[in-house]
């Protein structure tokens, strides 16, 4: 039978974690790795639990978010095939996982235990380059959206959050692109009130530019979405 990370959708050499290594060693580090199904809506991993794993996303979706203080789910990314998620596991004191990973759809995942992974980002320092590159990534984003959120108008915010999830996890549709989502992701996502997040949704409903319907947005006209 053969490893699931050979059929998914993305090649081996478009994993982030893999950039730059040999067939050879991205075989060997599959192959140590156990690969696991979820049903949808199933946690994967709870925020500040001890970071005992590496996941690598084969297939699905999946939500990366934070409780706060007040009790809400604040999303902070929405994962996607060869995303890759508790990169604490390489650190060599135990650290804790940062956010919580809840399925959105049925997922696939492959997974290292932390002192596998340890040791195969010994043997290969490529291997443990490629995390630091990815955690950096994440960083990025997050400064992103701190200066979306002092130099951009709220509107502008919920626009470019919902074109990004749609190139990232939408599926195409005859009528549009449509993004399996609710209103407080959207809203966790772009940095604003679900009140406001819902204002601005049927505002661009009235105009033509997307379809709203439960859990899901259907974008029919991108373009509309910018247009201040």
């Amino acid at each position: 039978m053969q490893h699931p990370v050979s059929h998914s959708r993305h090649s081996k050499q478009s994993v982030a974690l893999f950039k730059g290594l040999t067939e050879e060693q991205i075989s060997a580090i599959v192959a140590a790795g156990h690969p696991r199904r979820y049903t949808p809506t199933t946690p994967i991993i709870r925020s500040d639990e001890p970071a005992l794993h590496l996941y690598l996303l084969q297939t699905g979706h999946v939500n990366f978010s934070r409780v706060a203080e007040d009790g809400r789910q604040i999303l902070l990314g929405r994962l996607v095939p060869a995303d890759v998620f508790g990169l604490g596991s390489l650190v060599a004191d135990t650290v804790r996982y940062i956010g919580t990973a809840d399925t959105v759809t049925e997922s696939e995942v492959l997974i290292w235990e932390r002192n596998c992974i340890r040791r195969l980002a010994t043997a290969c320092p490529l291997l443990a380059e490629n995390a630091l590159r990815i955690a950096l990534h994440y960083v990025g984003v997050f400064v992103k959206r701190h200066i979306a959120l002092v130099s951009d108008t709220a509107e502008e915010r919920l626009a470019y959050t919902l074109i990004q999830i749609g190139s990232r996890a939408g599926h195409m549709l005859p009528a549009g692109l449509e993004v399996d989502i609710k209103n407080e992701d959207l809203a966790s996502l772009a940095d604003i009130s679900v009140f406001t997040a819902s204002r601005f949704l049927k505002s661009w409903e009235r105009e033509g530019a997307l379809e709203k319907h439960r859990g899901k947005v259907l974008i029919r006209c991108p373009e509309k979405l910018l247009v201040a």
